[in-house]
């Protein structure tokens, strides 16, 4: 996930929100101009309600308020139909009825709705957040040496990524139950870790699985914003997401008392809750233990969920095909 397209999105919906309010207000004077009494009813029942709001600071409350409430909608109903309105024309006003147009869904830690997927997946598109060649289909086993054995099964770079690739389109196309929930592609630079995670990233966005794709250093920044700007809705929608994807762990900077912990609290929750992650570094396996401490390492490297990919060959990005 890119921060600012989310900024984007999350500044589109809060105009979204304000259009709502407006044809609200639009709404209520229309009919209160044809219809004064359901003015007069609505400002009755505001008052009695502030009133009971206002009965924790020793003003009476009205007695059996709730009953009269209802009994004030439904003379409103009633003269809405007399008047020729729809019986839900007062109320409130939205596009998205999952989140109201807010962009999140649920109670506690927040998910990000399918209206705000939608709208990150479109700015993402239009900015080329996305790149349409990432994809399985378009995955290109001829760009990778067939000649020399790379690992210890003896297999070719080539025969290699065949076995990713293929691991990697199965996993993709389990989600959101793979057999292993975290996924950690790891391995030297220019070897086709990161295109693999953006091909999983593609098959969910294809299948509607909830995704989200941000660097390290992207998902290190939301939290730092979150702990210092208490605004936790970029963080929660990380911690909520069906499938979150971390690319390039490793390069993000240590900073005290956030990186590790957050990398661990995240990992932590998302394992607990049978969320999906796919992870991408440059760092092999002994340098990711002496880089993070002991309990986010086990995390990562837990073989009951974690499926590890090592990665081995030459850098094929200045390769010619």
């Amino acid at each position: 996930m890119n921060s600012q397209i989310f900024q984007q999105v999350l500044n589109t919906l809060a105009d979204r929100r304000m259009q709502d309010e407006r044809q609200e207000e639009r709404r209520r004077a229309e009919v209160i101009e044809k219809c004064p009494e359901i003015g007069q009813i609505m400002e009755t029942r505001r008052s009695a309600v502030m009133k009971s709001v206002y009965s924790a600071f020793a003003v009476p409350a009205e007695d059996g308020l709730p009953e009269k409430v209802e009994r004030w909608n439904a003379e409103i109903k009633a003269l809405l139909a007399k008047n020729g309105y729809p019986a839900d024309y007062l109320d409130p006003v939205f596009q998205c009825p999952l989140c109201e147009d807010t962009g999140f869904t649920g109670e506690g830690k927040k998910a990000v709705c399918s209206c705000a997927r939608a709208l990150y997946a479109q700015l993402a598109e239009q900015s080329g957040g996305f790149q349409e060649d990432q994809t399985f289909e378009r995955f290109d086993l001829s760009r990778f040496p067939d000649d020399t054995p790379v690992d210890r099964k003896g297999r070719t770079q080539r025969e290699q990524m065949r076995v990713f690739r293929d691991y990697c389109l199965a996993y993709a196309d389990a989600l959101p139950r793979p057999s292993k929930k975290t996924l950690l592609l790891y391995g030297g630079s220019g070897l086709g870790k990161t295109y693999l995670l953006r091909c999983i990233h593609a098959r969910a966005r294809e299948r509607d699985i909830p995704a989200l794709c941000v660097t390290a250093n992207q998902l290190i920044r939301t939290a730092r914003r979150a702990i210092f700007s208490r605004e936790q809705e970029e963080l929660d929608a990380l911690y909520g997401t069906d499938l979150l994807l971390i690319d390039d762990l490793g390069t993000e900077p240590l900073i005290e008392n956030v990186t590790i912990e957050e990398l661990f609290n995240l990992i932590n929750e998302r394992q607990t809750a049978g969320l999906c992650t796919v992870i991408s570094t440059n760092l092999s396996l002994q340098n990711l233990e002496q880089r993070y401490n002991e309990r986010l390492s086990s995390r990562l490297l837990d073989n009951q969920s974690c499926q590890a990919l090592h990665f081995e060959g030459v850098d094929i990005r200045g390769c010619k095909k």
